[in-house]
């Protein structure tokens, strides 16, 4: 028996020595593969973000990163498993601007709040959209098309993909701050809406600059806009529409990591560390920024913040614009 040194016994020291230590304690952050959860389709823009991050985090972390797409309810779906899966941090959600900022607002059952209702890890990139004609426009600037639609009410054209999408509701913004009437006409993607586009069906279109910057290199169309609050350094010779007098406002979609809730927080600022440690990389921050991105390494509060600020913007957003549910 263990005695202390005036002899008593220690029975509850002896018996604490001799037990295994708890399993919590025992096991260092991470144990086994990590999941991240991304509920857009696989190939897309967002899809190749998570798994270019996930490759990364699989060397620095020392195991595999699965990239899991459940797609569905405009990313719902990946929400809600996310939402009720175990708080250890094995398990991230790699979240949109619509689907954590829109979605609440657009959809009935999307009962959640991402700044409440998740722990907040870091954000990948926000990234502005560009606006394009084609050479056979007569617009310069979005300036332009402004003056003309005002002008000449419903007259112009423009494409819609994806209800409740980034370039959807960015054109929604538009019309509403500055009062005009465009005529949306409604596609399955952007492919479709750039043959469209050529065809002189409609007469401009926004979108990700993924799709865009390459059909303006080649000369098949012409910038007129991006929507960031200061020019990009990848296309510095395009001007703002805040330059333009046309918003007041940058939008921008964006792409955050998030856990479930409760998850400990020493292991959230892991994470956090983690991919902040990636985007500071040279070589995977100009893969972000030569396609027009902006990196921003905040820490997991001012994540928090930044989504809280974003679901109220933008539901102040959808309500001038009377978006409603589709």
């Amino acid at each position: 028996m263990v005695r202390n040194l005036y002899g008593a016994p220690l029975a509850g020291l002896a018996l604490a020595i001799a037990l295994p230590a708890s399993p919590l304690c025992a096991q260092a952050f991470p144990a086994r593969p990590l999941m991240i959860v991304n509920g857009n389709a696989a190939g897309g823009a967002p899809d190749i973000l998570a798994r270019q991050m996930a490759e990364e985090l699989r060397q620095s972390l020392g195991q595999n990163v699965l990239v899991v797409n459940r797609t569905g309810a405009n990313g719902s779906i990946a929400v809600e498993s996310v939402r009720r899966a175990t708080p250890d941090g094995h398990t991230l959600l790699f979240a949109t601007m619509t689907t954590m900022a829109v979605n609440p607002h657009l959809q009935k059952d999307a009962r959640y709040n991402g700044a409440h209702d998740f722990e907040p890890v870091a954000t990948q990139v926000l990234q502005p959209l560009l606006w394009a004609t084609t050479p056979a426009q007569p617009f310069k600037s979005l300036r332009d098309v402004v003056d003309m639609a005002r002008a000449h009410p419903g007259k112009l054209n423009a494409p819609r993909t994806g209800f409740g999408a980034s370039p959807h509701l960015t054109l929604a913004a538009l019309t509403s701050r500055n009062r005009i009437d465009l005529t949306l006409i409604g596609f399955t993607g952007s492919a479709d809406a750039f043959i469209a586009l050529r065809r002189g069906d409609v007469q401009l279109m926004v979108d990700l600059p993924q799709s865009m910057w390459p059909r303006i290199q080649n000369g098949d169309l012409v910038p007129l806009a991006i929507t960031s609050s200061a020019r990009v350094k990848a296309f510095p010779a395009i001007p703002t529409w805040i330059e333009q007098g046309v918003m007041d406002q940058e939008l921008t979609t964006w792409y955050v990591y998030l856990a479930p809730k409760g998850t400990p927080a020493p292991i959230v600022n892991q994470l956090n560390a983690e991919i902040n440690k990636v985007l500071a990389q040279p070589k995977f921050r100009h893969r972000l920024e030569e396609v027009g991105g902006i990196v921003r390494t905040l820490a997991p509060a001012e994540v928090r913040r930044f989504m809280a600020e974003e679901h109220v913007r933008w539901g102040a957003l959808l309500k001038t614009a009377n978006i409603q549910p589709d």
